[in-house]
């Protein structure tokens, strides 16, 4: 009878409790998402890419110059450095990367914009979803060339830059 009685006790014990339960596989405090602390990344993370991106020296020299806002300074660097970027020999991409601190950043600053900047047109359309006229695509090329030349560009580089942006 002592069996029965405690082959019936499990028996209920599994069937009116889960059995996930039972093993405190269920408890919430374990599958809660801690959704603050993943705020808190995303927005650090995301906080210290924007000011990276912000403190750009190209971006402040645009910024200060144009009076552009600094997400038009960074898109449009962006959009002109992808463009080059996707134009240049291997030699001078990577010559200009070197130049520029942060250019991942800029050319990432806008989402795909590395595969679609393969023409100026591509980098007028940036500049006007930006807010941006596209005639200011020649007055952000200049700034970015002295700034260029300034870190110790090569002429062949600077001289591919300028056709590029033409």
């Amino acid at each position: 009878m002592k069996t029965k009685t405690t082959a019936f006790l499990i028996t209920a014990l599994f069937i009116s409790t889960p059995s996930y339960a039972l093993f405190g596989l269920g408890s919430d405090k374990d599958q809660s998402v801690d959704t603050a602390a993943l705020t808190s990344l995303a927005t650090s993370a995301l906080g210290d890419s924007a000011t990276s991106v912000e403190s750009s020296p190209i971006v402040k020299q645009l910024t200060d110059s144009l009076g552009v806002s600094p997400t038009q300074a960074t898109g449009g660097a962006g959009a002109l450095l992808a463009l080059a970027s996707n134009s240049l020999s291997s030699n001078q991409s990577n010559e200009l990367t070197n130049l520029i601190p942060g250019m991942s950043n800029l050319t990432d600053s806008v989402p795909g914009l590395m595969g679609m900047a393969n023409n100026l047109s591509a980098v007028n359309d940036v500049f006007a979803k930006l807010g941006l006229d596209p005639s200011m695509v020649t007055q952000f090329a200049p700034i970015i060339l002295e700034y260029l030349t300034g870190q110790g560009a090569s002429s062949g580089l600077l001289s591919s830059l300028g056709n590029i942006w033409k």
